[in-house]
């Protein structure tokens, strides 16, 4: 199977090999793979009387023994999640119902499509769902979500309710340097035997435990029998080559593997491979986004430095297997319907690491694995893994630099975070001060504790403008022709902004108690039908306090979830129009605006003018508009703060739109910005497309007005440049105080877009010259000419920053 559009010949690898291991890459086009299904399918029929979380180890232990598996010619780092790279894994026991409802249209459909056989379309049909009919954890939410709920939060992408009722938990960072690498599965093993062996079998208060234990130790047992069917395929084909290099290349493979991740690794290499195994397993488990490495430049620095010492390692060998990880983990992908393609375009499961940040001591951890993390994105050039770098005033000029390399290489990466507005979000989430400093990034943006936390950064998603809609008509709903929102008076009765004002914040805490309750539906659905032993098996806590990772006490932290929230410009600059041309300046009564936006300005187009050029446009470093956005951000984080998950923590906001301001815009009618009906929303901290006019420290100094710890979910700015700013080193250098700009006044997050309108125009005219054009889309990059128009347009009207 091919891709749509060519990509070969690629030369700036650091190997040969490395790039044609890229270009090997683009052989395979996403496909649907069902064997996970059909093995699950089995052990689910033979395993009736179990408890669930034993079925689900004993699947995934049966899965890890029958499932098919592959090397690479020439590859040095092994391990595919699916039966060909770019699988999207189908788990019919955590989702099926857009799967049936679209399985004619699957492989020709017009966002993400996936390859699928008419033997495996008929066997989804006819075997597959019937069983699962009545069993998935959809269809627990689904059946137990309630009717208010379901008309606001569900098929609307008013609230985005659903989302985590189609996909597993997701979003985590397991314990690669506390638990994995230091243990291995088999000490992790021996570890659960022993908690087991402790209990009183004669007790019934210890039956859960003993539950979590057992699968526990079958979920290890599935690590083992994987790393060994490697082993013993990598020792086949060494017997069958005829290449003494390749075949010496094949039997070290099958070394790593007979070691690891069992057992902790002796080598840089052996820990590259642990690595990608244990991302593979976690994708086999249960299919999601957000699996993250974490620090790797830190947690695998004493084997690098190590192995150098040694002599058994050079840095072009320690590049080239980094490169060779890169593309492992480019192989993921996060199946997702045709409405949830919409949020999440592009073919992008969210897998990242986190380069730089800081040691316990709090000075700069920036190391050469940290260059060499850049440096392999730079070579590669691909849509994954995300690359998440952590900024602080202990880093040197010359990392920095090395960044602003990076950024001017236009492929959307790396997304850069600010240490001090992360450990603060963490603060408030309840870290230790003591841990602070060793967060990583995960999903998007989101500061997390790798390997002690269990949070979902998406539990559901709203958008901050729905709320001035429903204020305007009453919590009427103009594009769906019902009533969603609460009743909140006729608002050309209102005599002052407040009493407006007052209005939009009561529909605004009616919409996110409408996003918690869903978010905390799902957390059932999925404590009750999806327990996680094989990620009880990678962090700290199940071990300890013999429950799984759904439950409350079973992890060190708990945090959010978090809900992810769209379109704060076209809230502050709706809000800073009503403000200023109906009750400051009476240029239009508050009956002119409602008549003008029930019209969509058709017939208004002065008055559509007056919204537009003559109030207030957040961006700009205006008090006026950018204070209307930070009591926004900090009012409905206090609300979000107000729900508790079932783990007992509290609920986050977090502005991250992926893409989901196309959806919501869609959701919502003509807004006082000026914005007319059906219309994208802003993404993230973003302003509003062609709102901004001062340049980007104006953009800085708005975002930066927003206490962004009042987000602990994280927040998103894009900024988009042309190629020519950053071409020379004193551009270069130009960026760098930009990034000591932002975080010097209190930012936490930055990412660039550097390609010119130009080129993107003429990539949407001839696509096939374009097949390696990345843009950066929202928390991550995808290949151009991947997205639907709707989605390139976007990116083509941000605005564009041509001068410093």
């Amino acid at each position: 199977m091919t891709t749509k559009f060519k990509h070969d010949h690629w030369t700036k690898g650091v190997t040969e090999r490395v790039n044609h291991l890229r270009d090997t890459f683009w052989k395979f086009e996403p496909s649907v793979d069902i064997e996970r299904s059909v093995i699950y399918t089995r052990t689910y029929k033979e395993t009736e009387a179990e408890d669930t979380i034993i079925r689900r180890a004993t699947s995934f232990k049966n899965y890890m023994n029958e499932r098919t598996i592959d090397i690479l010619p020439g590859e040095l780092i092994v391990g595919t999640s699916g039966k060909a790279p770019k699988s999207f894994i189908f788990c019919p026991d955590v989702c099926f119902g857009w799967v049936e409802a679209e399985l004619d249209e699957i492989d020709t459909r017009e966002q993400d499509p996936y390859a699928i056989t008419e033997e495996d379309r008929e066997l989804i049909r006819n075997e597959l769902i019937p069983y699962w009919r009545g069993k998935s954890m959809e269809e627990y939410f689904m059946a137990n979500v309630s009717d208010e709920l379901r008309n606001v939060a569900v098929g609307t992408c008013v609230v985005y309710g659903e989302n985590k009722t189609t996909v597993g938990g997701g979003e985590t960072a397991v314990g690669f340097e506390n638990i994995i690498l230091k243990k291995g599965y088999k000490g992790i093993k021996e570890e659960a035997e022993a908690k087991l062996a402790e209990l009183d079998k004669n007790d019934i208060e210890n039956f859960d435990k003993m539950q979590v234990y057992r699968s526990m130790i079958l979920s290890c047992e599935a690590m083992k029998i994987q790393s060994d069917r490697y082993a013993d395929l990598a020792e086949k084909m060494a017997a069958e080559e005829t290449d003494e290099t390749r075949k010496q290349e094949l039997l070290t493979i099958a070394e790593s593997c007979r070691r690891v991740p069992w057992e902790p690794p002796r080598t840089f290499r052996e820990a590259v491979q642990a690595i990608n195994l244990v991302e593979v397993a976690l994708y086999c488990d249960e299919i999601s986004s957000g699996y993250n490495i974490g620090r790797f430049d830190q947690y695998l620095y004493p084997y690098y430095k190590r192995d150098k010492e040694a002599g058994i390692l050079t840095d072009q060998d320690a590049l080239e297997l980094l490169e060779c990880l890169w593309l492992k983990i480019a192989e993921s992908l996060y199946g997702l319907s045709k409405d949830g393609a919409e949020f999440y375009v592009g073919y992008q499961p969210y897998h990242g690491v986190t380069l730089g940040g800081v040691n316990e001591k709090g000075e700069d951890a920036v190391n050469e694995l940290s260059f060499m993390g850049i440096q392999a994105t730079m070579d590669l050039q691909m849509n994954s893994p995300t690359i998440n770098i952590r900024v602080n005033k202990a880093n040197t000029n010359e990392f920095l630099l090395k960044i602003a390399d990076l950024i001017a290489c236009g492929t959307g990466q790396p997304s850069v975070h600010f240490d001090e507005s992360a450990m603060e979000m963490l603060r408030r989430s309840g870290v230790d001060e003591s841990e602070l400093w060793n967060y990583t990034l995960v999903g998007c943006v989101s500061p997390q504790m790798a390997g002690e936390t269990t949070q979902w950064n998406e539990g559901s998603r709203y958008s901050y403008p729905t709320a001035v809609e429903w204020a305007l008509y009453d919590g009427y709903s103009y594009i769906f022709d019902r009533q969603m929102g609460l009743h909140t008076g006729d608002p050309t009765t209102f005599r002052t902004y407040e009493e407006f004002e007052a209005a939009v914040k009561k529909q605004m805490a009616y919409l996110v108690g409408c996003a918690c309750r869903c978010s905390q539906l799902a957390e059932r659905a999925q404590q009750l039908r999806l327990p996680k032993p094989f990620r009880d098996c990678c962090v700290a806590g199940p071990m300890e306090s013999g429950k799984d990772i759904m439950y409350k006490g079973s992890s060190k932290y708990f945090a959010g979830p978090g809900l992810l929230v769209t379109g704060v410009a076209d809230y502050a600059d709706s809000m800073a129009a009503v403000k200023k041309l109906v009750y400051d300046d009476k240029k239009i009564t508050m009956a002119e605006l409602i008549d003008a936006l029930k019209k969509d300005f058709e017939g208004y187009d002065e008055l559509r003018y007056m919204l537009i050029h003559d109030a207030p446009k957040y961006g700009n470093d205006d008090p006026y508009v950018d204070d209307i956005a930070k009591d926004c951000v900090k009012y409905s984080g206090d609300v979000a703060d107000s729900y508790t998950s079932i783990f007992g923590s509290h609920y986050a906001n977090g502005l991250v739109p992926v893409m989901a301001n196309v959806p919501h815009g869609k959701a919502i009618w003509a807004l006082p910005s000026g914005r007319k009906a059906k219309e994208p929303l802003a993404d993230g901290m973003s302003p509003y497309p062609g709102y901004d006019k001062h340049g980007p420290t104006a953009v800085l100094k708005s975002v930066c007005d927003v206490n962004h710890a009042d987000c602990r979910a994280g927040t998103l700015l894009n900024l988009k440049l042309t190629p020519q700013l950053i071409k020379d080193e004193a551009g270069k250098q130009k960026l760098v105080a930009l990034l000591r700009s932002e975080e010097v006044m209190g930012g936490f997050h930055v990412q660039f877009n550097v390609v010119d309108r130009d080129t993107l125009l003429d990539a949407q005219e001839h696509p096939e010259k374009y097949s390696d054009l990345l843009v950066r889309v929202a928390g991550y990059s995808a290949f151009f000419v991947d997205l639907r128009k709707e989605a390139q347009d976007l990116i083509i009207n941000r605005t564009e920053v041509s001068a410093w």
